[in-house]
């Protein structure tokens, strides 16, 4: 039989007993595919596998319809979530008001329930009815069909990448970090700074990754990514700026002051094409101001490079068919 995977082993301690029981059930090759658990106040326990989700019965089958769910009490998510905070909510105040928790190993565990909001900023999340925990992923080597398209010799090209969501966009921002990071093709390994507002490149905790980014590699974990891009200008003399989904006004700024500086950004914004990204305002400020030497268009599957493009929107490079 298939060993279980080694998410379970890490958070498995974190779920209810049910859940846990139910999951040691499940066919294991099949609990290597799970990208996220769902747990939902007196809804079905469900598990994400890839783009498709199954509801877990208690004995352990995987079900496209909920037959025969278990469901998640409202008492298990209080006491999952007490246990994800080490029984000191108050201790991860700051992260919960941004709506997730990172554990150690690079998981995220986004938080649903009552918020507590003043003048249209979070104060808390005093009531928590429902947990979404998500793998994150290191595929070292992923992004091995990208460099060539973002490094020209020992220069690193400032480069746009978009991508629908679930394609593997955040996962390749990763392994271009560790790569640039490194040393890629025998050139020289850069200063790389990591803006990562949501957690989720470098999944750190307490501001150290705890995924694979590199040897010369400096994060700003859970910190907006205009703020963050001049912190890491005027303090990290960073030679390579990532960062993950941009899209507003600020963000544009602080992309075009990192050109200014002679940074180059490597950034993801979501967009089925690169019409969607010249129809957003503040990502059309940095296609006009011919900000990014390349925009790569990811899709089809995860990962997949579709079609590479010039400052001037030109195609340089498309997957043959």
């Amino acid at each position: 039989m298939a060993q279980m995977p080694k998410w379970y082993q890490e958070i498995g301690p974190l779920l209810p007993q049910r859940a846990r029981m139910a999951l040691l059930a499940c066919e294991h090759t099949k609990l290597q595919l799970v990208t996220e658990i769902r747990m939902r106040a007196n809804r079905p326990f469900m598990l994400q596998l890839g783009r498709e989700d199954r509801f877990v019965s208690a004995a352990g089958a995987l079900q496209k319809t909920p037959e025969d769910p278990f469901i998640i009490q409202p008492e298990e998510i209080r006491r999952t979530f007490e246990a994800i905070c080490q029984h000191s909510i108050y201790a991860f105040e700051n992260e919960i008001r941004n709506g997730f928790v990172t554990l150690r190993g690079g998981y995220r565990v986004g938080i649903a329930g009552r918020v507590n909001a003043q003048n249209g900023q979070v104060l808390s999340i005093p009531h928590c009815a429902g947990l979404c925990i998500r793998m994150m992923r290191e595929i070292q080597g992923c992004a091995d069909g990208l460099m060539e398209h973002i490094t020209r010799g020992d220069e690193v090209l400032p480069t746009l990448i978009v991508s629908p969501p679930m394609m593997g966009k955040t996962t390749v921002l990763r392994d271009i970090a560790r790569q640039l990071s490194n040393g890629v093709f025998g050139a020289q390994g850069k200063r790389v700074c990591i803006i990562d507002e949501r957690a989720e490149i470098a999944g750190a905790v307490n501001g150290v990754a705890q995924l694979d980014v590199g040897l010369r590699t400096d994060v700003l974990d859970a910190c907006p990514k205009a703020k963050g891009m001049m912190m890491a200008l005027r303090s990290l003399s960073p030679e390579v700026l990532i960062t993950d989904e941009l899209g507003s006004e600020e963000d544009a700024a602080a992309v075009l002051e990192a050109a200014f500086a002679g940074v180059k950004v490597i950034a993801s914004a979501h967009g089925q094409d690169q019409k969607d990204v010249w129809n957003r305002k503040g990502l059309a400020v940095l296609l006009e101001e011919r900000a990014f030497a390349r925009i790569l268009i990811l899709g089809g599957q995860a990962g997949q490079l579709l079609k590479v493009l010039d400052e001037q929107g030109r195609t340089l490079w498309i997957r043959p068919v």
